[in-house]
C-alpha cells in the first residue's frame, strides 16, 4: 500500500493492521528502509494495532514523510482502488470498487474535471443494480468502461504524482 492511500485510510478510520504491513512491504520493495519500517514488517495481523501505529509514526520521522493533504491522500486512495480494479475479475467486486471511487470523487473531491467520468460510471452501475431488464452485455460494457477508466486514471501524470510520496518516486 502506498503512503498517500494509507493516510487516507487512517484519516477515514478504516485502516487495518494489514494496511500497515502492506505499506512497510511496499517501502522495503522500493529499498526504503528504517528501523521502524523493518519493525512494522515483522508484525502479523494478530498483533496490536496501537503498537504498529507507534512504529508508523516513528517511521514517518525516520524517512521524513509528511502527512499529505486530504485531496492528495484521497487521490492516492483512488489510485489504489484503480489498481485493484485492473487486477480483479469478479464483476461484483469491480462494481463495488468503482462505486467507492465515485463516492470519493463526488462527496470529497467535488467532481474534479479529470475524474468526472466516474459520475457516468456510477450512473451505469445504478442502472445495473436497479434497472429493469438489464442484459449481460450491458454489464460487460460497464466492466470494460470501468477497467478502461482505471487504466487511464493510472496513466495520468497528475494521479501518479499524487499516488506516490516524494520518497517513493
Amino acid at each position: 500500500m502506498e503512503t498517500n492511500a494509507l493516510f487516507y485510510k487512517i484519516k477515514k478510520g478504516i485502516v487495518t493492521i494489514e494496511d500497515y504491513l502492506k505499506w512497510s512491504q511496499h517501502l522495503l520493495e522500493r529499498n526504503e528502509s528504517s528501523p521502524s519500517i523493518n519493525a512494522i514488517s515483522s508484525f502479523s495481523n494478530d498483533d496490536n494495532i496501537f503498537e504498529i501505529e507507534d512504529y508508523f509514526k516513528r517511521a514517518l520521522e525516520e524517512i521524513e514523510i509528511k502527512q499529505p493533504s486530504h485531496v492528495t491522500s484521497a487521490r492516492g486512495y483512488i489510485a489504489h482502488l484503480a489498481m485493484r480494479i485492473i487486477i480483479l475479475e469478479n464483476p461484483s467486486e469491480i462494481l463495488d470498487l468503482a462505486y467507492r471511487i465515485f463516492r470519493i470523487v463526488g462527496k470529497e473531491l467535488l467532481y474534479p474535471d479529470d475524474l468526472i467520468e466516474w459520475y457516468e460510471i456510477s450512473e451505469m452501475i445504478d442502472i445495473l443494480r436497479y434497472g429493469d431488464d438489464v442484459h449481460l452485455e450491458f454489464e460487460k460494457d460497464v466492466i470494460t468502461k470501468i477497467k478502461t477508466e482505471a487504466n487511464l486514471l493510472l496513466k495520468n501524470d497528475k494521479m501518479m504524482n499524487i499516488f506516490f510520496t516524494k520518497k517513493e518516486r
